[in-house]
């Protein structure tokens, strides 16, 4: 038995020895210095007696929030759209409404398509109309569209001055005002 026990605890003594060897770092080892990534200096606090400097962590800084991007709308309603466009330039508004109406049909969520059709009411003189749809619009666009939702605002505002609600349209426009 004591022949079975001494071998194992000489290799036991001897791993820990090894061991103890290869680890750790004697009095005149110096840690690693880290490099800054950042190019502002870090605050270094330095103990009194002692050449070791302690850098404050100081947390990298936050992305800038990125500014919404809309999805991109099907084929078929990116064809309408620009349609619908080159037809309100060239002064078709009929022709523009029966398009972003036919693109409606095919998505009728898009709250872009229903702020074209308010802008498309407005040129029409279509006022409760485009009230309706700049509403619709902004009941259906993403918070963070902001652009959106003020440019509906605005819409709103427009047209409930020019139907005489000015305290309305003073209304609508702060709000407008509100999401920049």
């Amino acid at each position: 038995m004591v022949q079975i026990f001494l071998p194992r605890v000489l290799l036991a003594v001897a791993l820990a020895t090894v061991l103890a060897a290869c680890g750790g770092m004697s009095r005149h080892d110096r840690p690693a210095t880290v490099e800054e990534r950042t190019g502002a200096p870090p605050s270094v606090q330095q103990d009194a007696g002692s050449d070791v400097q302690i850098a404050a962590y100081s947390p990298p800084a936050l992305p800038a929030q990125p500014a919404y991007a809309r999805p991109q709308p099907k084929r078929a309603v990116s064809s309408l759209m620009k349609r619908a466009q080159e037809q309100r330039n060239s002064g078709d508004l009929d022709g523009a409404t029966a398009s972003l109406e036919r693109a409606l049909r095919i998505s009728p969520d898009d709250a872009v398509l229903w702020h074209e059709l308010a802008v498309v009411r407005m040129s029409q003189r279509q006022h409760q109309l485009v009230e309706q749809m700049a509403a619709k619009s902004n009941a259906l666009a993403n918070r963070q569209d902001v652009s959106l939702r003020s440019a509906n605002w605005r819409l709103i505002a427009r047209a409930r001055r020019a139907q005489g609600d000015v305290p309305g349209a003073r209304d609508a426009q702060h709000r407008a005002d509100s999401l920049h």
